[in-house]
């Protein structure tokens, strides 16, 4: 290694192998940031592919559940959340999404997604019918583009909406 003059008291150390101290070790900053792009440019890269995936599995909402609500209603609101929630997870039927409540009236929904409507219906009906916000509500099940609507009626056989859709 040998030394040579620089300006304004600097002294520079040149490396047999190549460039100045100076210098070399800003390259290996500008080197060190590259490299750490790259990795997280294809850590990112696996999370929106995995985001993908989960978005084509679940492209929207298999039953979508329309009820009355009032802000009163909250806490039965959220127990009833939790039922569903656990009823789905013990079936493996799906899962519950976020509730969706308009505070300027009187509108609730709840989400769940799953591969099969029907069965995730299935568990869900009973605490439907069983819970005073829901027992009433009316239920749309997407199949692909196909969608069913029926309004629950507690004691007695879901009733096809006057709004339903069936067929594309």
């Amino acid at each position: 290694m040998t030394k040579f003059g620089g300006v304004d008291g600097i002294v520079k150390v040149k490396h047999n192998r190549g460039l100045p101290t100076r210098i070399t070790l800003p390259m290996f900053r500008t080197s060190a940031l590259a490299f750490l792009l790259c990795v997280a440019s294809f850590a990112g890269n696996s999370s929106n592919a995995l985001a993908i995936d989960q978005s084509e599995k679940h492209s929207g909402p298999a039953v979508m559940v329309h009820f009355d609500y009032y802000r009163t209603d909250y806490a039965t609101l959220r127990k009833l959340e939790a039922r569903l929630g656990e009823a789905i997870r013990r079936a493996m039927v799906g899962e519950l999404s976020e509730s969706e409540l308009h505070l300027d009236g009187n509108d609730g929904y709840l989400y769940m997604y799953g591969p099969d409507p029907d069965r995730l219906y299935d568990v869900a009906r009973p605490i439907l019918r069983a819970n005073r916000l829901t027992a009433n509500a009316e239920v749309t099940k997407w199949r692909g583009t196909h969608t069913e609507t029926v309004l629950l009626s507690p004691g007695k056989a879901d009733l096809p909406s006057s709004g339903a859709k069936i067929g594309p």
